[in-house]
């Protein structure tokens, strides 16, 4: 079905303003919605939900590189290689489904903090293709692209954060782009319900 969806998503889009932002379908209290994305046949992922907790708890479980293979689905290792006051740079590599080769790559996270006191935090990354690309393994394949965000907004007075993740892969390799965007957009969907569940575990 979603196959289906994206093909008549694409074909309009094509028309439209490559910023536009077009519906997809909703699952499990996420909003997926979809665009093109640089020319590229991979389009750009967004989900929108709501968690139930502040600002700062959502954001302490997404900056939390060094466990997100405890809690992000398919991440099978992330680990922090550097931080400077500009950015983060962190080593991951994706466990992917047999027969699909493993993906692995180095990105730069960058956190802007300064309208958190107002109730904002946005987290954007970039994969550091120098980095990546430097990376030797027989047994994992480096991604043409990987960006991506996080944009929260405190809702203080709902006792929730509003919060925006979106991602764009170009994932390399011969896996097919309508079976890619079909397992992104239900990796977009069970990454924040993974955030989700992980904010639960650290309130109790």
């Amino acid at each position: 079905m979603f196959t289906a969806c994206w093909a008549m998503f694409s074909g309009v889009a094509s028309r439209a303003a490559e910023d536009e932002w077009r519906f997809v379908r909703q699952d499990q209290g996420v909003e997926i919605s979809g665009r093109q994305f640089n020319g590229s046949s991979i389009p750009e992922l967004r989900g929108h939900t709501r968690f139930h907790a502040s600002i700062g708890d959502v954001y302490r479980v997404i900056s939390d590189y060094d466990h997100f293979s405890e809690f992000i689905p398919m991440v099978s290792e992330s680990r922090v290689l550097k931080r400077d006051t500009r950015a983060i740079w962190v080593y991951q590599r994706l466990g992917m489904p047999s027969p699909v080769t493993d993906r692995h790559y180095v990105i730069k996270v960058a956190d802007d903090l300064h309208a958190a006191p107002t109730g904002i935090i946005d987290v954007t990354w970039r994969m550091d293709s120098a980095h990546s690309m430097s990376l030797a393994s027989n047994d994992a394949i480096v991604p043409h692209a990987f960006s991506g965000s996080w944009h929260l907004q405190d809702l203080a007075l709902q006792g929730e954060c509003d919060a925006l993740y979106t991602i764009h892969v170009d994932p390399a390799g011969v896996l097919p782009d309508w079976l890619f965007i079909s397992m992104s957009e239900r990796y977009v969907i069970q990454v924040m319900n993974a955030v989700r569940k992980r904010i639960g575990i650290n309130s109790q």
